[in-house]
């Protein structure tokens, strides 16, 4: 026997070990595949349902939101109407009312003016000598004339 036929023997059971050992680990990984592949059909048994769900309840909410952008275009539409009808209705009572007040106003400053002229000739009355007086004396001033709306302050 030669060393030649001894390495040739060694290496045949090297190999017929090599072998039984890599036969060994496929078998292993086939279990570990079949766990896999159950494994796998559970969760897709499962998960798919749920997405199903899911994308139903998606589908549904899409459509309350079209519904609730339907809803706030015609609260919008509404709310602009509102603010048309309001600012009509503003400037509708508000022109007579400046009118009121400009009235009231003017009303108020000729009862003022009224009032001072009649106040003015009640003290023009009251200066005045009573009638058969003698004049007064000469060289005497006259005595001032009383002003017209006194304490009033009006340009009219």
């Amino acid at each position: 026997m030669e060393w030649e036929d001894v390495l040739r023997g060694a290496l045949s059971f090297f190999l017929v070990v090599t072998g039984i050992g890599l036969a060994y680990l496929f078998l292993r990984m086939a279990g570990v595949f079949a766990a896999l592949q159950s494994s796998v059909k559970r969760v897709t048994d499962e998960v798919v349902p749920i997405l199903d769900k899911a994308g139903a309840t998606i589908d549904g909410v899409n459509q309350e939101i079209a519904r609730v952008d339907e809803i706030m275009v015609s609260a919008v539409g509404a709310t602009k109407g509102a603010e048309r009808a309001v600012q009509t209705a503003a400037s509708a009572v508000s022109a007579p009312v400046r009118k009121l007040a400009g009235f009231a106003a003017g009303m108020k400053e000729g009862f003022s003016v009224f009032r001072a002229r009649r106040a003015a000739e009640a003290a023009e009355r009251a200066a005045a000598p009573p009638p058969g007086a003698a004049p007064p004396p000469t060289g005497a001033s006259p005595p001032p004339a009383p002003s017209q709306g006194a304490g009033h302050q009006s340009p009219y």
